[in-house]
This record gives structure tokens, sequence and C-alpha cells, in this order.
């Protein structure tokens, strides 16, 4: 980047707070050093204020920024101007939501691909009939898992994807939980869950839980659970066979626990849900920018 010198080339007086000091940076600064930053924000003239080891400087970028990523720099030159070197480690699964996105889809398609083939039968109608037995389920997908070493290692990278994705969205959206055993025939499984305390109407839970089932299409719900009531809204990609999977969900059972929940509504899939939950949160995620070289 090139700093321009003091007042930021905005005209400012000596003193005010948007102030580029160049001199003020290479103080004790050296060739080769590393050194913390980030984007702040547009300045004038089609400039770039940005804030290096502590320094808000005033810059010229060799490519379009994104606001607020932190970033590493190496100082490359100190005259006869400051030019800084981004360094940032490249974007991989853990820091770029599109490429976690990938590598969270394959790794699922690999495991599904493993469990479609150890599948019981499904019933006649194609969905259980209540109550559904959650327990039993988890248990059989336990027993799947330690008969099949490839199945628990791709098992285990997919919730490992699934845990980089709660760091890259908001706490508030819920923990994101893979649990193909909640439901029979269920594939592209996500759960969101939420625990909420006092301060937000609780003690209680929110799940939001999508996937696809071979005569439904795509389905997602949106289940609350406070003490004495269970309600969930359901949407599907084929409404019309909702019924029959709002018959299934009439009676659950899991553990000593006998919840019949309510059903609150039942409608078409919103076409933002289309691809499920994680993929619009992620979508919105901010990516890391990378490749940057600013003249200061």
């Amino acid at each position: 980047m090139r700093i321009t010198g003091q007042g930021g080339g905005g005209g400012q007086a000596p003193g005010e707070k948007d102030r580029s000091d160049p001199e003020a940076f290479r103080r004790g600064r050296k060739v080769g050093q590393t050194v913390r930053g980030r984007l702040s924000a547009p300045g004038p003239g089609g400039l770039y204020w940005v804030v290096v080891a502590g320094h808000r400087l005033l810059a010229a970028l060799d490519h379009q920024p994104l606001p607020g990523r932190e970033l590493v720099f190496r100082i490359e030159a100190l005259v006869p101007e400051l030019v800084l070197k981004d360094i940032t480690p490249p974007p991989s699964a853990a820091s770029d939501p599109s490429l976690l996105l990938a590598a969270l889809t394959e790794a699922r398609s690999r495991f599904e691909r493993r469990l479609a083939g150890a599948a019981a039968p499904s019933p006649p109608s194609g969905l259980p009939g209540p109550p559904l037995d959650l327990t039993a389920a988890r248990r059989r997908f336990a027993a799947f898992l330690a008969a099949d070493p490839d199945a628990r290692a791709a098992y285990d990278a997919l919730r490992r994807a699934f845990a980089q994705a709660a760091s890259l969205i908001p706490a508030r959206e819920g923990r994101p939980v893979y649990a193909p055993w909640v439901f029979p025939g269920l594939a592209q499984s996500e759960i969101l869950a939420a625990r909420h305390g006092p301060a937000d109407g609780g003690p209680g839970y929110t799940l939001r839980l999508c996937g696809r089932l071979e005569a439904a299409g795509f389905v997602a719900a949106v289940a609350t659970w406070r003490p004495g009531q269970t309600a969930y809204r359901l949407m599907a990609e084929r409404p019309d066979q909702a019924e029959s999977l709002r018959l299934a969900l009439s009676a659950i059972r899991f553990g000593r626990a006998a919840i019949a929940p309510a059903c609150l509504a039942v409608g078409p899939l919103p076409d933002e849900l289309a691809s499920g939950f994680l993929a619009r949160l992620l979508a919105v995620a901010a990516r890391p920018f990378t490749g940057l070289r600013l003249r200061v």
C-alpha cells in the first residue's frame, strides 16, 4: 500500500481521528519483519484505511479488499515507499466457507454411500409407523459404525467438517450436528441445535432439521421443545407426501421419554432452504481475502 502522509489525503487537521502516519510506523521496523493487520474502511480518493500493528494508515491497494479480515503482512521495503506484502495463509476448508461446504458435501456423500448399502429394508409405505424409536435407531447406527471401520473413519471425517462449520456460523444459529439415524432413509441430513436459557424464554431447545427423503423430496422441520410442550413446523419439496410424514412423527420415543409433538403447520419448502440450512448460512459468512500487496 502507498501511504499518502499525515492527514490521510482528506484534508483533516492534525489530531483528527483519521490520520495516516507512515513515519510512525517505520520507527523500530525493519525489512522482513512480520506484522498483523486488518482492512478497515474505504478512504478518500479511492484509497483504503488499514490498521497494521496498531497504526491506522491510508493505503492504495492492488486488489478489491474485504473489510474486517485479519491479515498477516511482511515488510518488503521501508524506503522510499513503505511496501507490505500479504502472507496470510491461503484459504482452506477450516477458514473459507465455500471450501468447507464443498468438503462437507463430499464427506457426507462418501459416508452415505456406505450407509445406504447397509440400510435396513424400508417398510411398504416407505415411512415408519409410530412410535419413532430414536434410541433403537441410534443403537443400530452405532452398531453399523462398529462393524465397518472404513465407515467409522468416513463418519469421523464428516463430524470434523460439521465441527468446522460451527466455527464459521454465528453461535445464535445453533450447533451443526450430523445425525442420519433420526429418521429412516434420511439423506443429506443436517441439524442445527440451539439451547435457550431463561433470558430467551427457556429452558428449551430449537432444532432445525433438513434432509432428503425418497417420497417427499427435500424436507425441513423447525421444532421447539419446552417442558411439557413439543411442536414443529414441516416443509417439504413435495407437500402432497407430507401427511404420511406427519403421521410418522406423531409419536417419538427417546430413552424413557415418550413425546407426542404437535404439528403446527405443513407447507411447501421455501426456495432459500432448497440446499439446506448450512449452505445458506455459510454463503453469507465472510470469506478470507489473500494475495494482497499494499503500497503505503
